[in-house]
């Protein structure tokens, strides 16, 4: 079976959700400190600094879900070599958070080395250790939930076009990620984040079957619960919206998860 993350994916649609830009950017001088490795020289990260940081500054972390290895023998590249996700980092350090892409080995547990790195290297890095969030999108967004349900320090996440959570008598998640390879380290809403505040932006176009309906399902197990979750549906937005289509509205939704982060890690 073919687990690529570009399974189904026409070449030039591939092309585009790997090369394209955001379509919305900040002036970004730069200020990026490369190559840093968090435990050994196959996990790396790249940290994305505000061009003037006379403090400690809040960071944001991208969490990656795919296996590298796998992703760059499909795809041609690592997952931190995505221009998009070189883009987020830049609109971020903009907006005056730094912002961290990273390399993987295995995904699940390369994020958590990730995050005690940063935390026990801060001050050397420039950050604050007390202020980390996490931005995630698509099939990594379960990895990034795992992050938020077992680290609960942890200050906020925003979610893009992303699948969530298992509810009950639902496999779409589990079945989708052995298909296309993602990680899936959850036992259905056992693993709900509870008290983690997360922005979700839905994309009403997305093509992804379940995709949607996880979404719905994890906004409903939050009222339950009632857990900070915001879930923002943007009813004309594809999947990939931030690099697909450069309409007004998906410059405010990606608008809109910057100043959520920022709200959240005390950016004034």
């Amino acid at each position: 079976r073919d687990r690529s993350p570009s399974r189904g994916l026409g070449d030039v649609y591939k092309r585009q959700l790997f090369t394209n830009p955001l379509v919305y950017q900040l002036p970004y001088a730069g200020n990026v400190r490369e190559g840093i490795s968090y435990a050994d020289d196959a996990r790396i990260f790249d940290l994305y600094l505000p061009e003037k940081t006379e403090a400690p500054a809040p960071v944001v972390v991208l969490v990656t879900g795919y296996p590298d290895s796998g992703f760059e023998e499909r795809l041609g590249m690592k997952q931190m070599q995505i221009q998009a996700f070189k883009d987020w980092a830049k609109l971020l350090a903009a907006s005056g958070m730094a912002a961290v892409i990273y390399s993987n080995v295995e995904p699940v547990e390369d994020a958590f080395k990730l995050l005690e790195f940063l935390r026990c290297e801060a001050q050397q890095l420039q950050i604050d250790s007390e202020r980390i969030a996490v931005w995630s999108c698509s099939g990594s967004v379960p990895n990034a939930i795992n992050v938020l349900h077992k680290d609960s320090a942890v200050r906020c996440a925003a979610l893009l076009y992303g699948f969530m959570l298992d509810s009950a008598g639902s496999c779409v998640l589990q079945e989708t990620a052995q298909a296309i390879g993602f990680a899936n380290p959850h036992d259905g809403m056992k693993n709900f984040p509870e008290n983690t505040p997360i922005l979700v932006i839905r994309a009403g176009k997305d093509e992804f079957s379940g995709l949607n309906d996880s979404i719905d399902n994890f906004e409903r197990e939050a009222v339950a619960r009632n857990s900070p979750v915001s879930v923002i549906s943007y009813p004309e937005g594809v999947h990939a919206f931030d690099i697909l289509d450069d309409s007004r509205r998906s410059v405010e939704m990606i608008k809109l998860c910057v100043g959520f982060l920022r709200l959240r890690l005390n950016v004034y």
